[in-house]
């Protein structure tokens, strides 16, 4: 590992990953979990509760509106009700299909009209190259596109509990290839360069 990789794992870096892994999957976590003690529409409640409070902690911490969390929440509570009035748990499943696409779709198109939306929203916390944000771009887009296809499949063809343990996987799967894609995209804008080269 050379030190430009290394200088990409710092304090701050970690720190922003843990937080957010755990803004981002904890409501997942709690939907999991409680699914073993609990009925799946129970568990669904929680979900919606779980991801309404982790969207506004993420207001808080950034001070700004988040809106990818936001529109998380947003499809939660609306599937999530889906689930519970029609009482089917295929609405909450539908999800998850849809964040993936949705996501997809909209690197595809940043990538179109020369917008880029990973770099806009996390620039910030790992200053890199506008090449290795489009690689970064280029990665998610296909892990997106995978994971729907996959929930679909398991949705479709499955059980709830093959669904639920497909969907305990994916979030410890994602958190791997996010690092990993991170790691190998990683190259340091040129302040990143210098400020690292300072500390030297």
């Amino acid at each position: 590992m050379n030190n430009k990789k290394i200088s990409l794992f710092s304090k701050k870096m970690i720190r922003h990953i843990l937080v957010s892994g755990l803004l981002e999957f904890g409501p997942v976590i709690v939907f999991l979990v409680s699914f073993e003690y609990l009925r799946p529409y129970e568990a669904t409640i929680l979900l919606m509760i779980a991801t309404i409070l982790s969207t506004l902690t993420t207001f808080q911490l950034h001070k700004r509106i988040p809106y990818v969390a936001l529109y998380v929440a947003t499809i939660t509570i609306i599937f999530g009700y889906m689930t519970l009035h029609f009482h089917k748990i295929k609405f909450i499943q539908m999800r998850d299909t849809l964040y993936d696409t949705t996501a997809a779709l909209t690197l595809i198109v940043g990538i179109m009209v020369n917008i880029p939306f990973l770099r806009i929203a996390f620039n910030q916390v790992v200053p890199m190259t506008d090449r290795a944000w489009n690689k970064l771009t280029y990665l998610w887009i296909g892990y997106f596109i995978v994971m729907a296809l996959s929930n679909e499949v398991v949705r479709r063809l499955f059980s709830l509990s093959d669904w639920f343990t497909f969907k305990g996987w994916s979030v410890f799967l994602t958190a791997v290839f996010g690092i990993t894609a991170l790691y190998l995209s990683y190259e340091p804008a040129k302040s990143d360069n210098r400020s690292h080269e300072e500390k030297v």
